[in-house]
């Protein structure tokens, strides 16, 4: 048996994260091995086993709803369980229903959430190079979307292939080339231009991306 610790740092997270994301199979198997977690950190006490079960239904129904899950339905649902989890008189019932409850939740998580992620991720973009001047932040985006940052943070490298922030610095080196070509600017008004309050930072960036200065890429 892993050690206690894992019910507490390791397996509820993931278990929640596998809801969120639709994954069936891995939340299960995260289930099971916490449901044995439980029954030992609780020394077979059926009741205070139930205890720490509803709290896990808690979690897991919170990962639904950023699933994409209704928030109605989850919540009359999440009662309804949870009384009949009380009414239950061993412990194999309680392990038969979490995972019940789960397969519940795995259910109402939106069908089309990859094509929905990836329309998400695609207009952020497209508001991105329009705005790169003015770029929000990933936090911003998830807020308004009402999506937890870490799932539209693992949504965005996974469709892009690359990071929310990678993908703002490769927009604004684009632009940059060719303002550098086609304009006079300075390179201290093309990076204010492009939202970036440190020409140095923006030098860095830069060179990273293309191998040269501002300076040497326009003489080139």
């Amino acid at each position: 048996m892993r050690s206690n610790t894992r019910y507490q740092w390791d397996l509820l997270p993931r278990l929640a994260m596998h809801i969120e994301r639709g994954y069936g199979d891995k939340a299960h198997r995260e289930l099971k091995e916490l449901l044995e977690t439980v029954n030992l950190q609780s020394e077979a006490n059926l009741m205070l086993s139930k205890m720490r079960c509803a709290q896990i239904m808690s979690t897991c129904m919170r990962a639904a709803r950023l699933g994409g899950a209704s928030s109605t339905n989850l919540l009359n649902e999440h009662f309804f369980e949870l009384a009949q989890l009380s009414r239950l008189q061993t412990w194999t019932a309680c392990k038969r229903r979490m995972h019940r409850y789960v397969d519940l939740l795995l259910g109402q998580i939106d069908d089309d959430e990859s094509d929905r992620m990836h329309r998400i991720i695609a207009s952020i973009c497209e508001e991105l190079c329009s705005s790169i001047q003015s770029a929000r932040s990933l936090s911003q985006y998830a807020q308004e979307l009402e999506l937890s940052e870490g799932h539209l943070s693992r949504s965005f490298s996974e469709i892009r292939g690359r990071s929310f922030s990678e993908e703002i610095r490769l927009i604004r080196i684009q632009k940059a080339k060719h303002l550098l070509i086609e304009t006079d600017n300075s390179v201290q008004s093309i990076a204010e231009s492009l939202g970036v309050a440190s020409p140095s930072q923006f030098i860095a960036d830069f060179r990273h991306e293309t191998g040269m200065t501002p300076g040497q890429y326009r003489k080139a």
